[in-house]
């Protein structure tokens, strides 16, 4: 009972009211954030690492349309148009980005490029050392990503591991 009062002078808005929020460009609702991102799920970039992505050639490619959806539109908004340039003109071999590895909580640079032969994007440069190796990454992990605007950075996370042959 305790609880229904203490919920009972909460403000329900009507139809009207939030009509009048939305007119007035103010908003009274709060919106929870996980590192950045206002969606309950900001792992937003999935992929199943291949082969290519574990071995020499070692660097996370990532589709076309997934870094316009999910990386290029955010960074319009934030208003990163230099470093936009950097990655779609390949000027200077692409921009260095920080990328936080989530479960292990550390920070790291690497490099953010298009490459122009397949018209994809990838992620290189201590994506070997720091990524593949010490997370022991395999063909059939997959691991997930988003643009964090609180951090400024890439934010990478391994979602599932590859099954183990017996």
């Amino acid at each position: 009972m305790k609880i229904a009062k203490r919920l009972a002078w909460f403000s329900v808005y009507t139809c009207e009211e939030e009509e009048d929020e939305r007119f007035l460009g103010v908003s009274t609702k709060l919106n929870l954030s996980i590192n950045g991102s206002e969606s309950p799920n900001p792992w937003k970039i999935k992929k199943t690492l291949e082969h290519s992505n574990c071995d020499h050639i070692c660097r996370l490619m990532l589709r076309k349309d997934t870094v316009h959806n999910q990386i290029i539109k955010v960074w319009e908004d934030a208003g990163k148009e230099e470093e936009i340039a950097q990655v779609l003109n390949n000027q200077g071999g692409g921009v260095a980005v920080k990328v936080w590895d989530y479960e292990r909580g550390k920070e790291y640079e690497l490099n953010f490029k298009k490459l122009y032969s397949s018209q994809c994007y990838i992620l290189s440069g201590a994506w070997s050392n720091k990524f593949v190796k010490e997370r022991r990454l395999n063909k059939g992990d997959i691991v997930a990503l988003y643009w964090s605007t609180y951090k400024s950075s890439f934010v990478f996370s391994v979602r599932a591991r590859a099954p183990t042959a017996a």
